[in-house]
């Protein structure tokens, strides 16, 4: 499997890996709507934006569940690639540091590609962005992550629906499961059938399990009877 790697010269992140030597593929564009493609799978470091500005480290998969884009295309997932998300996320799980760790739910661009993409982050604020020696660690557990990704258990291939942006509950479950994609309870609403279907169809490996968390009544009916024909098992929290 051909992964590359890469960052942006437009992204602070990106500035800071450039000056740590590491030689990996450098673009300049904006790391939420570049149109680079290559290999099999691609691997970003960027920063990680937030108003809290709370520090975090964190994965997830580009895609915009609805109308509503920050780069890419509008109500288009990205392909998810559950295993070697997991196995980045296990990981950078194992840094010591009080720092926050989580997988996000899905969000933001690009969305072009039809290779998947997975986002390594670190936030919040340039006293992140620009810490040579947190970017050089978070580096190296990712890079430990993909070079394990084809001996990590997984006791299931899940999607998740519901909660928060920083999903607690699906990077919980991500000790045991692998994670798709993850669509947070502020994009539930406005949900097509469209999108519901490629959470388990934009990826390159078989989902078997689809995840509820604190999910009403209504929308986890429309979700469970659209999704019935695929033969998964629902879970509900």
């Amino acid at each position: 499997m051909d992964i590359r790697i890469i960052y942006s010269m437009q992204d602070a992140v990106g500035k800071t890996i450039k000056e740590l030597g590491y030689k990996f593929e450098e673009i300049n564009e904006d790391i939420i709507d570049f149109r680079y493609q290559k290999g099999d799978v691609i691997v970003v470091f960027s920063r990680h934006e937030s108003s809290s500005k709370i520090p975090s480290l964190t994965v997830h998969y580009p895609g915009n569940p609805t109308d509503k884009t920050m780069g890419g295309e509008p109500k288009k997932l990205g392909i998810a690639f559950p295993s070697l998300l997991t196995s980045i996320y296990r990981e950078i799980r194992k840094i010591n540091t009080d720092i926050e760790k989580a997988i996000e739910a899905t969000h933001h661009g690009p969305t072009y590609q039809h290779v998947p993409i997975i986002f390594v982050e670190i936030g919040s604020s340039k006293e992140y962005w620009e810490n040579k020696e947190l970017v050089k660690t978070l580096i190296e557990a990712a890079l430990r992550g993909i070079d394990k990704y084809k001996e990590i258990e997984c006791e299931n291939k899940i999607v998740g629906f519901g909660g928060t942006h920083y999903t607690p509950y699906f990077s919980l479950l991500a000790e045991k499961s692998c994670v798709g994609h993850i669509i947070s309870k502020y994009y539930l609403a406005e949900l097509s059938n469209e999108v519901i279907l490629q959470t388990v169809n934009n990826t390159i490996e078989k989902i078997d399990t689809v995840m509820f968390d604190n999910v009403n009544s209504k929308i986890r009916e429309k979700i469970v009877n659209l999704l019935a024909t695929y033969k998964l098992n629902f879970k509900f929290r």
